[in-house]
């Protein structure tokens, strides 16, 4: 068993990196370098800088990813750890294709969501959902991939706007493209599963010009760091029950949520065989797929500059993000 992420080292390059159990990180492609040989499963390992690249040819590098781990446990290579306190850690997917993120998918979060009273009061919520399966059906929108930061990054509040949310989320990762999937085959398309903050500006999201519409999800969704991602992928094998996991965020160590993936009302397959019918998933495309109860929209509170914000996921490790002012000054290089 292994988990797979992204690192950099302070001055240096980015290379993807096996995390054994033990703690031991192997560098993809130098050991790939040191055990290829005549391999060609290996040698394909050789020009990937990422785990996006990985997952271009999910299947194959899983395989050649499998066999690695084997040769060093096995002792047949050569110690190609990498240590050392410069070592950073970058999201496990930095450029998906699409990041689809599913709206009030576990029921508590309905029922808090609704005991806000936020939006247009003009509604006769007996007539809305209020959490029952057999009355809906899958509800997505998307955010902007741009979003995406590591799991250590600073989260940028924006200036101007006050109600800055927290949504911890299991997301999954696509490593197999299809679209009109089938339910019992969806998790065959997933190459794994990441930690997922899905941070909304809430103020942006309830439009008092557009009453009609009521939500701007992109708006709301898409500012810059508004999705740490990490730290690691973890491959879907090596998931005992992905509808199991417990879900946690701690906002300056008090715990707000503390939920668990069994509280999904539509499981990643229902999510990924629905979206299938009208889209076609492709490899490095993320699906994140819901958020428990206990969001700040919720309580009533919002985060502020020199919060820290600690996301786990059960067996997907976890994330800890400080709080910022937005920076005043563009960097457009």
């Amino acid at each position: 068993m292994f988990k797979l992420a992204n690192y950099r080292q302070t001055g240096g390059g980015r290379f993807p990196g096996i995390v054994l159990e033990s703690g031991e990180i192997l560098n993809v492609p130098a050991m790939a370098s040191m055990a290829g040989g005549n391999s060609p499963l290996l040698k394909a390992l050789l020009p990937c800088a990422s785990i996006d690249d990985l997952l271009l040819e999910w299947d194959r590098s899983f395989e050649a990813l499998l066999e690695l781990a084997a040769l060093y446990t096995d002792g047949k290579i050569d110690n190609a750890s990498v240590f050392g306190a410069d070592l950073l850690i970058d999201s496990p997917v930095s450029r998906p294709g699409k990041l689809v993120c599913h709206a009030q998918n576990y029921a508590d979060h309905v029922l808090e969501m609704r005991s806000s009273q936020f939006g247009s009061t003009n509604v006769d919520l007996s007539k809305d959902f209020m959490g029952e399966k057999s009355r809906t059906w899958p509800y997505a929108f998307l955010k902007a991939p741009s979003a995406i930061v590591g799991p250590y990054d600073d989260i940028e509040l924006a200036d101007g706007h006050p109600q800055i949310d927290w949504e911890a989320e299991m997301a999954v990762v696509i490593g197999r493209r299809g679209k009109r999937i089938a339910e019992g085959s969806a998790m065959s398309h997933v190459a794994g599963l990441v930690t997922f903050n899905d941070v909304s500006c809430r103020d942006n999201q309830w439009r008092p010009d557009r009453v009609t519409l009521r939500s701007d999800w992109f708006a709301a969704k898409s500012f810059d760091s508004f999705a740490p991602t990490g730290p690691y992928l973890v491959p879907m094998p090596f998931v005992e029950n992905h509808m199991n996991l417990r879900i946690t965020l701690k906002v300056n160590g008090e715990v707000m949520q503390d939920g668990n993936t069994a509280g999904l009302i539509f499981s990643p397959e229902e999510q990924i065989s629905f979206f299938s019918r009208s889209m076609t998933w492709c490899p490095g495309d993320m699906l994140a797929t819901g958020t428990p109860a206990g969001t700040g929209q919720g309580l009533g509170r919002y985060l502020a500059p020199g919060d820290i914000v600690e996301t786990e996921i059960e067996g997907l490790g976890a994330q800890k993000n400080r709080c910022v002012p937005q920076p005043v000054e563009v960097n457009n290089s």
